[in-house]
């Protein structure tokens, strides 16, 4: 018998994430007609005659048997503009239908509004595919339209846009502004979190959240004056989000609201622990061929105009 190899389900995470695909929701119906819905971007097409599509769904989600069992489904293409509603659909444990206006289809199935497209199926059938359920509709309505579709590909979104080609390409000059610490700063941490803080949202967590539990990672315990100071969340919006994470079993408080402590749970570390490899990964790819050794520098030089702009009231 062959050895069975062995992947790291990271590693093969990541390199699956070089393959863009469009982002969908998927939306049935349970027994008592209440709304489901999640997102997806595991969506193919499969034959043209009879017109059959594939979409699959990890046996570990809490709609996974819904969805199996399920006589009809929809799948919505998103378009560019649709980030939060995917994140909205993205996240476990909350009422994803709450205050969202949606309509139904003569199936009873709902409908999401602005989707770039909408195929309405009935189930042809359903596979198991490993961890997840293969599942097959037969298209018997669609509605679709013109626009930029939404794209997911290394672990953030982006767009399907044009390629130009390199003569078309906009041509720009340096000014004063390339020479100032304050924008050099700004842009280049506008640009490296905006494809992590992707990947945060597309995990379930608010970037709130994230940055407090990277804060209390390996159970680390902080000061309630030092976690605000490293997340950059106003006091009385702390106080409420603390008292939350502790509900979910992420962290423990002891002492007063607003003066105590904070410590970091097991739950807790694992819900980061792969954003903190990603994280890892893709600061690697910003730095290019400065290594560790230009990111132990700069860190150092960061450090620094921290300690020389931080405000002690």
């Amino acid at each position: 018998m062959a050895e069975k190899p062995s992947i790291d389900p990271l590693a093969l995470r990541e390199a699956l994430s070089s393959f863009a695909t469009g982002v969908t929701i998927v939306t049935t119906v349970d027994d008592d007609n209440a709304p489901i819905g999640m997102t997806a971007s595991s969506f193919n097409s499969v034959s043209m005659d009879p017109p059959l599509i594939l979409w699959s769904v990890t046996k570990s989600a809490h709609s996974a048997p819904i969805f199996k069992d399920a006589d009809y489904f929809s799948v919505h293409v998103l378009g560019a503009d649709q980030m939060t509603l995917s994140n909205r659909f993205a996240r476990s444990g909350a009422d994803k239908f709450e205050g969202l206006e949606f309509n139904r289809n003569e199936k009873n199935i709902p409908k999401l509004p602005g989707a770039l497209t909408r195929f309405d199926c009935k189930t042809w059938s359903v596979y198991e595919g490993g961890d997840h359920w293969i599942i097959v509709g037969e298209v018997f309505e669609m509605e679709a339209k013109k626009g930029e579709g939404l794209v997911f590909s290394g672990g953030s979104y982006a767009t399907a846009a044009s390629i130009q080609p390199p003569s078309a390409m906009p041509q720009s000059e340096d000014g004063p502004i390339e020479d100032l610490l304050i924008y050099n700063l700004a842009r280049s941490y506008t640009q490296l979190s905006q494809k992590f803080h992707a990947s945060v949202e597309s995990s379930g967590l608010t970037i709130p959240q994230w940055r407090i539990l990277a804060s209390l990672y390996d159970c680390h315990t902080r000061s309630y004056s030092d976690l605000v100071a490293r997340t950059f969340v106003s006091p009385k919006k702390m106080n409420n989000l603390l008292l939350q994470m502790q509900g979910l079993g992420w962290l423990t408080l002891s002492g007063e609201s607003g003066s105590g402590s904070i410590t970091g749970t097991k739950a807790g570390h694992e819900m980061v622990a792969d954003l903190f490899d990603l994280s890892a990964k893709q600061e690697d790819q910003a730095l290019g061929d400065a290594g560790k050794a230009g990111q132990t520098k700069l860190i150092e030089l960061l450090r620094k105009v921290i300690a020389n702009t931080n405000v002690v009231d």
